[in-house]
């Protein structure tokens, strides 16, 4: 366990050393949704958005308030078993590139599209009163810049990217969770950019160029799910001078379950 904290911290310690940052304060509303298809293979559905919530001013630059980020993630999960998964899926995001046109204009068409493809392994095991997990993901990125609605570029970049994620989850009433309870949970996760150009937002301005640090509470109600609140910052390296955009962020999550097979047995 002391290892898995002192991980954390320097996770965070590390990445948020670099020179002069930007610091936005938010909230990350998310629903995560996970299913079984059958003995084998589960779905999940995870879509958040990323909301800038107040005004700003950086480098005689002001920002208004925006959203930020729109993440859609469907992936395919498969359970060989409860120590260990595999899952892979497309997922969109469209993302604020953070520049002066979208700061002095909210509402404009300046942002990002990115399609992405990523695979990824899940090891996990009991320890202490929780469990611990080890996610390692793969990325391949195509990254497209728009400035006022007309592509910088009509090419997408295309990126490769790790990531690598420390999770520890705990209920906090007895061993095990169960309804009416409550949890912890907690993450700190590495990204290493491999490869890609520097010219694009987004792009490879150091290997180890963004950590996202979490920690929250969760209430389970049963069968409708759980809801979780915790804070998130998430550091990105925005440039070759390894300055930072920082996200201080409230994340609520509403997370839920459904068994498609056992359902549909239950009608044969």
């Amino acid at each position: 366990m002391k290892k898995t904290i002192i991980t954390f911290i320097l996770g965070v310690i590390g990445i948020t050393s670099f020179g002069q940052n930007l610091t936005f304060y938010g909230l990350l509303p998310v629903i995560n949704q996970t299913g079984r298809i059958s003995k084998k293979f589960n779905y999940n559905a995870f879509v958040s958005s990323t909301i800038d919530a107040f005004d700003s001013k950086w480098n005689n630059v002001e920002y208004k308030p925006t959203d930020l980020q729109l993440y859609v993630q469907p992936s395919v999960i498969y359970v060989h078993s409860p120590k260990f998964n595999l899952a892979a899926s497309y997922t969109y995001q469209r993302n604020n590139p953070f520049n002066q046109v979208a700061a002095a204009n909210p509402s404009s068409a300046a942002f990002n599209n990115e399609h992405r493809l990523w695979q990824q392994a899940i090891f996990s095991f009991p320890i202490s009163k929780g469990r611990l997990t080890n996610r390692f993901r793969f990325e391949e990125r195509f990254i497209q810049q728009k400035d006022n609605g007309y592509a910088v570029s009509n090419d997408y970049h295309f990126f490769t990217r790790l990531r690598y994620q420390l999770a520890f989850n705990m209920p906090l009433q007895g061993k095990t969770l169960d309804e009416k309870e409550f949890y912890l949970s907690a993450y700190n996760e590495f990204y290493f950019s491999l490869t890609g150009p520097k010219n694009v937002t987004g792009a490879k301005n150091a290997t180890y160029n963004e950590n996202w640090s979490y920690i929250g509470t969760g209430y389970n109600f049963g069968k409708k799910g759980r809801l979780e609140l915790g804070y998130l910052m998430q550091s990105f390296v925005r440039n070759t001078n390894k300055d930072l955009r920082i996200l201080q962020l409230a994340q609520v999550m509403w997370v839920t379950n459904f068994d498609f097979f056992k359902k549909t047995c239950k009608k044969k």
